[in-house]
């Protein structure tokens, strides 16, 4: 009896075929992305379901849409579906080799990046054997498309859309009834949610897009698309208040550096694991190994990362802000145009600094730099065009460069004052190296990993030049020196596989009167950087970042993922500007 009710419906198999290759690009996508990235919570039988309906959802409103463009041409439409579901799915695989998560509303701000030789290179070798998926699918596209005519796909896709959301309801439906039977009122009620909340897009941006899907996102998010302030409520204003005045793991008795120089240089990709490190009998750092050894220098090599998905904008937000950069989002995009507390502006305040400069490889406008310095308070900012007018191409600067404007720069500012170095040659892809007559053979290890110490070997190099300098002019005494890392090398880019690498960070710091004996040489975080400097420093600001000083041999652990909650509520809520009217 069914199979004959089914026979009587009508409805267009053919268009239901290239609807659902639509569908299929988008399934792909959520399947290769739960593979390779990390979702933060468990993941749950119900998710599948969640991830089946965004899928239809996504899918559907791409035709509308394209319906729409289309004037009611369905099989353009089909086509323009395809099209933009591949493209969609395509991007977010690649881009969470590098980032680790989907693609973020405001991405599309950040496109000027890829006229940049580093992040060109980095794409291409992003690619995978099983990438060509996408051709061979797009080839079983274009073929069932040119075999069916207008009149084929035309004749009721409205009814066959119909059919195929009422098929997947009534799924929906008998799921829950048997969750009810079943008393599993949590599965059941994660089944009926329509959508997450702002704050749970936040908080967990991959497992609520994978439930929810981008159209679903957009509509949650879409504050992030106009940048409107989040209001917090009375409960909120008191946990950051109540969290950020608490001086007792923020402020020690160090003694004070009073006006010294702070230079702070930003390693690309820097890892711990490189310090004293011997690969064929050769040391891969040897003059920041020797550093570690001199006892002016203080040394932690088990600070934690905690970027985001800015990679290295986030770390240098962190350093400068004393904040944790949003999970959900590019923070540069959102806190461009905000009140931020930045570091050389506190310094600078107290008295302790005249003026500051910061010295970056690629173009000014890379990463946000130029809005994101005035927000830190950096009134000058040399790029790779203050070295060479005519490096308008792809090519950043190498860290030898880099340091040689470094250098001249300081060797005629005025003192004191506050200088931040980013360095850039240690930068992914690994599959090429810095050629400077070091050479590593260890077959144990991969080719990529062998560029990449290669490259350490350079840039350490390179420091010490820099270091050299810095001694010649006679700022090497009169300056507070500090080098970390931004970020971690990733095991994907060192074709390694996750346990095989340890992603704690070095952290130097040169001439801040730190008794190593008494300072905190444990696990930590990069978010203690910026309080620990206002801590050398003297600084006495109400702002001092959410982190704890490193300075105090009884440092406390902390809860990152509920600072990271404070950080998201202060940077969209612009939390700052309220605190300066009031």
């Amino acid at each position: 009896m069914l199979s004959t009710y089914l026979q009587k419906v009508t409805w267009n198999r053919k268009f239901l075929l290239l609807f659902g290759l639509s569908v299929v690009n988008l399934l792909s996508m959520h399947g290769q992305m739960v593979l390779t990235v990390e979702y933060e919570y468990p993941f749950k039988v119900d998710a599948i379901m969640s991830n089946v309906f965004s899928c239809l959802i996504d899918a559907t409103s791409f035709f509308l849409l394209s319906m729409l463009l289309m004037r009611g041409r369905v099989k353009r439409a089909l086509l323009m579906t395809f099209i933009l579901t591949a493209l969609l799915s395509f991007c977010n695989v690649l881009y969470s080799r590098f980032f680790g998560y989907y693609l973020p509303n405001l991405v599309i701000l950040q496109v000027g990046n890829l006229n940049d030789s580093d992040v060109i290179d980095s794409t291409l070798t992003g690619f995978r054997w099983h990438d060509l998926f996408y051709i061979f699918w797009a080839i079983f596209f274009g073929w069932l498309y040119k075999r069916y005519n207008k009149e084929d796909l035309k004749r009721l896709w409205l009814k066959t859309i119909g059919l195929l959301w009422g098929t997947m309801l009534a799924g929906v439906l008998i799921s829950i009834l048997m969750l009810d039977l079943l008393h599993d009122h949590d599965l059941k009620t994660s089944f009926i949610r329509f959508s997450p909340t702002k704050q749970q897009y936040a908080q967990a941006p991959n497992n609520m897009l994978y439930r929810s899907g981008f159209l679903r996102r957009a509509l949650v998010c879409n504050d992030d698309f106009i940048q409107r302030d989040w209001e917090l409520d009375e409960s909120q204003k008191a946990d950051i208040e109540q969290e950020f005045t608490d001086y007792g793991q923020r402020t020690t008795k160090a003694t004070v550096m009073g006006t010294k120089n702070l230079i702070f240089i930003i390693v690309e990709s820097y890892l711990s694991v490189t310090s004293d490190l011997k690969v064929d009998g050769k040391e891969i750092t040897p003059f920041l190994n020797s550093l570690k050894r001199d006892s002016m220098v203080f040394y932690n090599g088990h600070m934690c990362p905690n970027i985001e998905m800015g990679e290295s904008s986030d770390g240098q937000f962190i350093y400068m802000t004393g904040l944790l950069p949003l999970k959900s989002e590019i923070t540069v995009n959102i806190v461009k145009d905000k009140m931020l507390y930045g570091l050389p502006a506190a310094l600078i305040n107290a008295g302790r600094l005249k003026h500051s400069h910061v010295i970056v490889p690629t173009s000014p406008t890379f990463w946000e730099q130029d809005k994101m310095n005035l927000c830190y308070g950096i009134e000058k900012m040399y790029s790779k065009f203050d070295y060479d007018k005519d490096m308008a191409g792809y090519e950043d600067l190498n860290d030898e460069q880099i340091f040689q404007m470094a250098s001249q720069v300081e060797t005629t500012a005025e003192q004191p004052f506050f200088s931040l170095v980013l360095t850039m040659s240690m930068h992914n892809p690994y599959t090429k190296c810095v050629e400077h007559g070091f050479m590593l053979a260890d077959k144990s290890l991969t080719t990529e990993y062998l560029n990449y110490l290669v490259d350490c070997h350079y840039t350490d190099m390179q420091i010490e030049k820099y270091i050299k300098h810095l001694k010649q002019q006679g700022l090497y005494d009169n300056s507070v020196i500090v080098i970390a890392a931004d970020h971690q090398a990733h095991p994907a880019h060192l074709n390694m596989a996750d346990s095989q690498v340890i992603d704690e960070l070095p952290l130097y710091i040169i001439n801040g009167g730190i008794n190593s004996s008494n300072a905190w040489t444990g696990r930590c975080n990069q978010l203690d950087v910026y309080t620990t400097l206002l801590d050398i420093y003297g600084v006495r600001s109400t702002w001092r970042g959410l982190g704890h000083s490193l300075l105090n041999a009884n440092y406390q652990e902390y809860n990152v993922e509920r600072l990271r909650t404070l950080s998201d509520w202060i940077i969209r809520s612009n939390y700052f500007e309220m605190m300066r009217k009031h």
